[in-house]
């Protein structure tokens, strides 16, 4: 099998098998996301035992064999950040990653440090020094260049060694199965964010009317299609901002659709006739079949910042104490959620992620005993690195 750069469908097809047999594979990808509808993959690396294998996706054209293997059951796939990969055997294979293991993520569960680029992650772990030159690569370009290359397979070189550390730590520390859960939340996590409702992300959507509710979902769809068509990047097709100003102003013309501000550029107006007409077929549909307006969240007294900011300085003292990432177990939007549903909600509705699996292992007990008032602040040590301690 070539040592390096894998061009051929036959060499690849033959790497697949290998990873099969193996069990497990480091993984990683170059890609280019600016100037695409999705992100163009690049390059594809991988890692098994102690070789490293960069395969061209532009000269070995099916790409299927690793796409089930990334979607099975029976493969370890090893990645560091690896949102963007997640993302690409989602939409292509509509599977998400069954074994997906995530170094950085592992790194969180194990010390403070999350996230750590991949540099400073190889430091921490294994004591190496990676190199990083080739950030700003021109990834397209052909043919790639050797330093191009050596780049990109280290990304691949270190991840078995730093899991195989991770998870001899991990399991010493009975947190194995709480590294195992958060991979699977990551992924559930990204495949949900793939399957929403594009509109919802839109500014100010929540606070339309139902029929410019109706017209930015249609031009949503139409700049969608138009963009997947030209394989261009939606906002380039039309800005999010334009696109809701719009909605609001139901132009019937194109001389109204001028008036918005920024519409006179030469490329929103070969689209501005397209723009007229979609405002038009949304004029038509009746007022009973129009979406219907999100329920008003609920307003909660001020005094809900106040205690959230008190249990994050029980939260950043009890994950100081344990070795966790603060920023891995909790966000501050994590902290209010756990205020409304346990002060001002009864307990109703769904359970605040902080109260879920590993995390309530963590600091469930403590952070309800500081809303309780079963606990007090005081300051121990103003010289140690735990400063603070929670007394019952």
């Amino acid at each position: 099998m070539p040592n390096r750069l894998i061009a051929r469908q036959n060499d690849f097809n033959a790497l697949c098998e290998r990873i099969k047999a193996e069990g497990i594979v480091a993984f990683d990808t170059e890609f280019v996301a600016e100037s695409y509808y999705r992100p163009r993959l690049c390059l594809l690396q991988f890692g098994i035992g102690d070789k490293q294998y960069g395969v061209d996706p532009f000269m070995v054209r099916d790409l299927t064999p690793w796409w089930e293997i990334m979607a099975d059951d029976e493969t370890t796939v090893i990645v560091h950040g690896g949102r963007e990969e997640v993302r690409f055997c989602h939409a292509i294979t509509r599977q998400a990653p069954r074994k997906l293991v995530d170094v950085q993520v592992a790194e969180g569960l194990r010390s403070r440090g999350f996230p750590l680029s991949y540099q400073n992650l190889i430091g921490r772990v294994l004591g190496a020094t990676v190199h990083g030159k080739e950030t700003r690569s021109d990834w397209e370009r052909r043919p790639l260049h050797s330093s191009q290359i050596d780049y990109a397979l280290e990304d691949v070189e270190h991840l078995l060694d730093v899991w195989e550390r991770q998870q001899q730590s991990l399991t010493e520390a009975g947190r194995l199965e709480w590294a195992y859960a958060e991979f699977q939340r990551f992924v559930d996590d990204i495949v949900a964010d793939e399957d929403r409702d594009g509109w919802d992300r839109l500014p100010g959507y929540g606070r339309l009317r139902p029929r410019e509710m109706a017209l930015a979902q249609a031009l949503f769809i139409w700049r969608d299609t138009e963009a997947r068509t030209l394989d261009k990047p939606p906002r380039q097709i039309l800005r999010d901002d334009l696109l809701v100003d719009i909605a609001r102003r139901q132009p019937k013309s194109v001389r109204e659709l001028n008036m918005t501000r920024g519409m006179t550029r030469r490329n929103y107006q070969r689209i501005a006739a397209d723009l007229v007409s979609v405002v038009q077929e949304v004029q038509q549909i009746p007022d009973d079949q129009l979406p219907s307006r999100p329920a008003p969240g609920r307003q909660y007294p001020s005094q809900d910042d106040v205690l959230s900011r008190s249990l994050a300085l029980a939260l950043a003292n009890r994950c100081n104490k344990l070795g966790l990432s603060m920023s891995l177990v909790g966000t501050t939007a994590d902290l209010k959620h756990l205020v409304h549903w346990y002060v001002f909600d009864s307990q109703q509705g769904e359970r605040p992620k902080l109260m879920q699996g590993w995390r309530n292992e963590v600091c469930g007990q403590l952070l309800t005993d500081v809303l309780d008032g079963k606990v007090t602040l005081r300051v121990a040590d103003p010289q140690s690195e735990d400063p603070l301690d929670f007394d019952d």
